[in-house]
């Protein structure tokens, strides 16, 4: 006949073997013979545990902990400690935290009751403490994945992401084959800027389980930060087949589609994300810039603010909107600074009363000069900052240049060979950044991005540096207090403007910028006109610039102009539906679709040929173009402009200012479909400007690097050292 304790052992080996209700009925036998018996009660405690009923569990494993006569506390450690994880399935975590600390006062060495600890206090929101008890487990069994595991989830949560890489890896040596250890390495690795290795990682997770969605859904925004946007497509729609509920997954297919200029698509596949999960503001984010890069201004702001009122914390997203707001039409000085001071209200002001004392300046020492930016290659505002980097250090300067991107070119390796150190920031927090910019010894912090992409205001909001300067990345104030000046020129900010702007405004001779004209653009030739073609206007801008005025005053000078053509050529128009879309738009502001040419995406060389294809450029307002102006003057086009009182409205006047173009500048819209219109009856004139432009932009301030850094080390030496 069994005796009580082969009963017990029958019931034990159900319960290893995963046979819970066999389990639990040896068990009960043994309850019904000794009814106090205490390890019966306790392993059915478990067993009911286990089984996905902790209130059952908890009386059973309480009668195990009055039962037990046990006078070492070795064996009651196991109920305290079980007893804390069925109070902590029951929600109450609080009672869960001192039931695994009786269980770890009476085993002080209890490595398993340390891990329940850390996730009865991770439950509490009290990561810290949590972190130390997942340590503590780990350093009392050597091979415990799962408590290194959630130590760096803990770490993760904290912010301190290199101690949490350090014990996912842990956690892999101990088990190579653990699959969320390999995805939430990759998912860290990807959040600290290393795309490249965290696309690795992730792929030894799809290894494993090829059905991970979270890891496929983060394989596709690694692709995105570290390769061609083909690349990511597959992984985010193989995400979206696995888990059709996964709206991060729908998230990352939008993203990468949007990357692919597949705009409407993107679109959709974002409100399939918000429709999944309303909740999730980055889906709201994108679906706006989606709509915003579509030009289409009031359903970006409504999707921004929505974002926002989700979470308000999302600074990249209340830059967006304060950026919108230069595209309004009507916009005045006022509403942008107002704009923009909302954002520092929110995202800067906390952070003041941190702001600590910089140590006085040495004049007898050189000037340390930092620039940080996302753009140290093609891209705006590397081009017009490159060639004055290039010339500082023979102004004295040392050059610290932070790089907040992982890509690299020709011109990143121009703004390389400047540096006297070139810093790879991506991976690092605004705080990590600002504390590392402070203990270089910073004496001019130069912001190129603003409320662009990859900008860092949060670094320069914390002011690490004594003196924080926004040059060349953004057309308005960054409405900072912790932005001490803004780099200009008379005709960007004219006398009398300067109260619209938080920063002080340097100026500099004849134009705020150098720019760097791409080396492989052909020469200019003759206008097209004169081929006998008829006449065509052109503009090169996004479609956010492109509002019903513009579209109106085109419409006009195409009136003025018989037989005359439009060319549009921007990213955007790479989508068929958006450029369906545009052809509509314009058909009703009076633009018959056969005297319109739409043109997507290009590399930079056939850009320029398209350049070249227009007589006549057409400016946008009130955002003027920028790089599009300076690029359709370098292949001898003249830019008709109406500026208004925006930074941002004053580009085209600025630069064809510089370059010595005259003629280009309009007063309302009726002038300016004059101008046009004269313009386009001169062919004799528009091949004159063609034959000498070039060389007259390349000898002027809009070229000369040297000219401008000498000016700006002067004016950034007479910020250090407080003279007016």
């Amino acid at each position: 006949m069994a005796t009580i304790k082969d009963v017990l052992a029958d019931a034990l080996a159900h319960h290893r073997s995963g046979r819970l209700a066999q389990a639990a009925a040896g068990y009960e036998a043994v309850l019904g013979t000794v009814p106090d018996h205490p390890d019966a009660l306790h392993l059915l405690g478990v067993a009911y545990l286990q089984a996905g009923h902790p209130r059952e569990a908890e009386a059973r494993i309480r009668a195990a902990i009055r039962a037990d006569q046990g006078v070492d506390g070795q064996g009651v450690a196991d109920y305290h400690d079980n007893l804390g994880s069925a109070l902590r399935a029951l929600g109450r975590a609080e009672e869960a935290v001192a039931a695994h600390r009786e269980a770890i006062r009476l085993r002080p060495g209890f490595a398993q009751a340390f891990y329940n600890l850390g996730n009865a206090l991770e439950a509490l929101g009290r990561l810290g403490e949590a972190a130390d008890a997942y340590a503590q487990a780990a350093a009392l069994r050597p091979d415990y994945a799962r408590a290194r595991f959630n130590l760096g989830n803990a770490l993760a949560a904290l912010g301190r992401a290199g101690e949490a890489a350090d014990a996912y890896r842990a956690a892999l040596r101990d088990d190579p084959g653990f699959v969320e250890a390999w995805a939430n390495l990759g998912a860290l690795m990807l959040q600290r800027g290393e795309a490249a290795g965290a696309a690795g990682v992730l792929r030894r997770a799809l290894a494993l389980r090829p059905d991970h969605a979270t890891a496929l859904a983060n394989l596709s925004a690694a692709f995105l930060a570290s390769g061609p946007a083909e690349a990511a497509e597959p992984a985010a729609r193989r995400a979206m087949v696995v888990r059709p509920d996964f709206a991060e997954a729908a998230l990352r297919h939008g993203d990468a589609l949007q990357r692919r200029h597949r705009l409407a698509e993107a679109g959709r596949t974002y409100e399939r994300a918000v429709a999944l999960r309303p909740d999730l503001a980055e889906a709201w984010a994108n679906l706006a810039l989606v709509r915003q890069t579509q030009g289409l201004l009031d359903p970006a702001e409504a999707g921004y603010r929505r974002a926002l009122a989700l979470r308000p914390d999302l600074a990249e997203v209340r830059s967006n909107l304060a950026y919108l707001e230069l595209f309004r039409p009507g916009v005045t000085l006022a509403r942008v600074l107002e704009a923009h001071r909302a954002w520092d209200a929110v995202h800067g002001a906390p952070l003041r009363a941190a702001w600590t004392p910089h140590p006085p300046d040495n004049e007898d020492r050189p000037l340390v000069v930092g620039i940080l930016s996302g753009d140290f290659r093609r891209h705006p505002a590397g081009q017009f900052a490159i060639r004055a980097v290039e010339a500082l250090p023979a102004q004295g300067v040392r050059l610290f240049l932070y790089a907040n991107q992982t890509e690299e070119d020709d011109l990143t390796a121009r703004f390389r060979a400047a540096a006297e150190r070139w810093l790879p920031v991506s991976g690092l927090t605004d705080a990590e950044l600002a504390a590392r910019i402070r203990a270089d010894g910073v004496d001019a912090l130069i912001d190129l991005a603003g409320h662009n992409a990859r900008g860092r205001l949060g670094v320069f909001a914390r002011k690490p540096a004594p003196v924080q300067v926004a040059w060349s990345g953004y057309m308005a104030t960054t409405g900072l207090a912790a932005m001490d000046a803004l780099v200009a020129d008379d005709h960007h900010v004219p006398e009398g403007a300067e109260r619209f702007y938080t920063e002080r405004i340097l100026r500099m001779p004849g134009a705020f910028i150098a720019y760097d004209p791409p080396a492989d653009a052909p020469e200019p030739a003759p206008p097209p006109c004169l081929e006998g073609r008829p006449v065509t206007f052109g503009a090169f801008n996004i479609l956010t610039k492109l509002t019903d005025a513009v579209l109106a005053t085109w419409a006009a000078v195409l009136d003025r102009v018989p037989d005359s053509r439009l060319l549009l050529k921007t990213k955007a128009l790479s989508c068929p539906e958006t450029a369906a879309l545009w052809r509509g738009r314009l058909a009703a502001a009076g633009i018959a679709s056969d005297r319109l040419t739409l043109v997507g995406a290009t590399n930079s060389l056939e850009h320029m040929a398209w350049c070249a294809q227009v007589d006549v450029a057409l400016d946008p307002f009130p955002f003027a173009g920028s790089t599009t102006t300076l690029e359709t003057l370098w292949m001898g086009v003249p830019v008709i402009t109406l500026p208004g009182e925006t930074f941002s409205s004053r580009h085209s006047l600025a630069f064809l200012a510089a370059a010595g173009v005259e003629g280009c500048v309009a007063r309302d819209p009726d002038h300016y479909v004059e101008i046009a219109a004269g313009w386009a009856a001169d062919p004799a004139r528009l091949a004159a400007l063609r034959a000498r432009l070039r060389g007259q932009m390349a000898a002027s301030s809009l070229c000369d690097g040297g000219r401008l850094a000498a000016r700006l080390a002067q004016s950034l030496r007479d910020l250090r050292h407080g003279r007016p």
